[in-house]
């Protein structure tokens, strides 16, 4: 019988180590792709008839803000500041969204109004069904600025 040694044993707890974190990696994936999950997680918000022009409405659960613009579209805005990734909040008497740990500010659309955040807030695709307002949070999307396709008319 071989003498186990501290090197070999340590050796032993290393390789025993990555090959768990291998197998839950693999575990999680066969998961998902038993339930079918393609990474869409649409978030119901509500009826579209709800949400009144001019508005903002935060979904902290999800890590939204649903803005319905003046004009009628809407765009679902992250709450994560994209400067430092810091939670950020509507100010309703200034009309924007403000973040509490570097003062950045951005418009109703997510658009850098004051720095230091250097980019647009990211934003969830939407999609309406059956007269309601459906949030994909799967994934945000990464923008630089604002642009009007961004936004979504029912």
């Amino acid at each position: 019988m071989e003498k186990l040694n501290r090197r070999k044993f340590f050796k032993g707890i290393l390789y025993g180590l990555v090959s768990l974190e291998f197998g839950y990696v693999f575990f999680r994936l066969l998961k998902r792709d038993k339930n079918g999950s393609n990474g869409d997680h649409s978030y119901e918000a509500g009826e579209i008839s709800f949400f009144e022009k001019g508005r903002v409405y935060p979904f902290s659960a999800a890590s939204f803000f649903l803005c319905r613009l003046d004009d009628g579209g809407f765009m679902a805005l992250s709450s994560r500041c994209t400067h430092l990734g810091c939670i950020i909040q509507f100010n309703v008497d200034h009309d924007h969204f403000e973040c509490p740990c570097h003062a950045s500010a951005f418009d109703k659309r997510g658009a850098v109004i004051v720095s230091p955040a250097t980019r647009a807030l990211d934003y969830y695709p939407i999609t309406f069904k059956q007269g309601k307002v459906l949030v994909n949070t799967s994934k945000p999307t990464r923008r630089n600025k604002f642009e009007q396709s961004q936004v979504k008319y029912a």
